[in-house]
């Protein structure tokens, strides 16, 4: 008799640690599961700030491009130093220079347009 409760009480105490055992298993799948979910949540994040990177770099190789005209266009002073010596200056020149200060005048609006948007 002694024998049989013995292996009764070992029996109860081998379903005990499986039953344990499956509870660590369960617990441990819910974090796997957990962490998937946090790690799918970060590569989505990751791809879009990847995305507001290139947007940004795309941006900046825009103002760079922007930049770079202007300041080819702002070197270009063709008949200003003529207009300021001249003081009876022609209709002609007095509006073509009229023309390139408002070419010039957009183009600064469409920079500060742009790079408020930035902001």
């Amino acid at each position: 008799m002694s024998n049989t409760s013995s292996v009764l009480s070992q029996l109860d105490s081998f379903e005990d640690k499986a039953n344990r055992l499956i509870e660590l298993v369960k617990a441990g799948r819910q974090r796997i599961s957990e962490l998937e979910q946090e790690n799918s949540a970060l590569e989505r994040e990751k791809a879009k700030l990847t995305n507001e990177v290139t947007k940004h770099q795309n941006q900046l190789r825009q103002l760079e491009k922007m930049v770079n005209n202007s300041s080819k266009e702002f070197s270009k002073p063709t008949n200003i130093p003529k207009i300021v010596n001249n003081k009876h200056s022609d209709a002609g020149t007095t509006a073509e220079l009229k023309q390139q200060l408002t070419v010039y005048i957009e183009e600064l609006d469409r920079c500060i347009a742009y790079l408020s948007d930035l902001s």
